[in-house]
């Protein structure tokens, strides 16, 4: 079958990559050169968690993408997961941190947020009155790397990539207008992050995009740290970051943003991640090394939003909706492929627009 991908970030290089695999004649496209750094899924790092908090089909999703990582990892010769443990965070009585222990294989007592400081030997701090739930399950995947890994490893298998390519928007049938050429197809999927709702403007009222900043920071005695997930008002996450450095975001901050137009991170933004590490990282330094922006492209609910267009069934949105959507990369080569040959899987119902799975809002993490 010969499929047009439209967006290469890490979901739109993992259909490829699986896609060509499976004998399409697969033809990827994005707007901008490889190793891009304007969409979602640039960056040193992201967060690996095989427990989510966000619900039971992505507890299962997690656990089958840890298998694909592992195929991944060993046709690269390289670790992409580095384990830490997480630290799943929130006030007395957070609904994100009982889920977390609800459907954890291996459940264990709640700490209290003041015994994080000793358990990390200083690194990190968490108010006292914190409900904790530590997870084993939970790590750092190395972004970048993975991104650059399937570039390479989608075209070993036969995909066509193409960069700078211009696809004309709206995108109505099979017939793709790009870089001023028209192109048919027998299927079209659509990953393209934030430009979704341009590219098929019959969701823009399901997608919105927002701007978020993460920033990097760094500390005398750095050491390998739990990943932090937290159901405060700011939505923190951190990870250990390459260098030393110890990395923040918040994904409850950050307001709507043309894709095209991003603001640049500012002093606004570096004073609230400052006054995240004051608390959370009591031996760094609370200034920012760097900071960088980033999209999330989200639904109202959280979910990702996998579904066929209404003007044509053989054209597929597919938006792995940024804040938690990386780890799963393995994964989404699969639910496309699925997709295409006419399988009803759990996935494709839970993620479709009208039988939407019960989702936990909270413990994103991006970048």
């Amino acid at each position: 079958m010969k499929v047009a991908v439209v967006g290469l970030g890490i979901a739109g290089l993992s259909i490829c990559a699986r896609l060509a695999l499976a004998g399409h004649d697969v033809s990827g496209f994005d707007q901008f050169e490889p190793m891009h750094t304007h969409g979602s899924s640039h960056g040193d790092t992201r967060i690996m968690r095989l427990t989510p908090g966000e619900g039971e089909i992505y507890v299962e999703l997690a656990r089958r993408a840890n298998e694909g990582w592992r195929t991944w990892e060993g046709l690269a010769g390289r670790p992409f997961i580095e384990w830490t443990t997480g630290l799943m965070a929130g006030p007395r009585g957070s609904p994100f941190v009982a889920a977390c222990q609800r459907l954890s294989k291996t459940p264990a007592a709640l700490l209290r947020g003041d015994a994080i400081h000793a358990l990390t030997r200083g690194y990190i701090a968490m108010p006292y009155e914190w409900d904790v739930f530590r997870q084993e399950d939970a790590g750092v995947i190395a972004a970048d790397a993975a991104r650059a890994f399937l570039l390479k490893q989608a075209v070993r298998w036969g995909a066509k990539l193409q960069h700078n390519a211009r696809i004309d928007a709206p995108i109505d049938g099979l017939v793709l207008k790009i870089n001023d050429s028209a192109r048919a197809f027998d299927a079209v999927i659509v990953a393209a992050g934030g430009w979704a709702r341009r590219l098929l403007p019959e969701f823009a009222g399901r997608l919105a995009v927002k701007r978020r900043v993460v920033g990097w920071f760094e500390t005398p005695n750095p050491r390998l740290a739990p990943v932090i997930c937290a159901d405060n008002d700011e939505g923190v996450y951190g990870m250990s970051a390459p260098r030393g450095l110890y990395k923040l975001g918040l994904h409850a901050i950050g307001g709507a943003t043309d894709p095209d137009s991003v603001r640049e991170p500012d002093a606004d933004d570096a004073e609230l991640l400052s006054a995240q590490a004051r608390v959370l990282l009591p031996t760094h330094n609370p200034t920012p090394v760097r900071m960088a922006r980033c999209l999330y492209t989200v639904t109202p609910d959280e979910h990702f939003l996998i579904t066929p267009s209404s003007a044509n069934a053989r054209v597929l949105l597919f938006s792995a909706c940024s804040g938690h959507g990386f780890k799963y990369a393995p994964m989404f080569g699969q639910i496309a492929e699925d997709w295409l040959n006419g399988k009803e899987t759990a996935e494709l119902t839970a993620f479709g627009i009208t039988r939407r799975a019960p989702v936990n809002r909270l413990g994103g993490e991006k970048t």
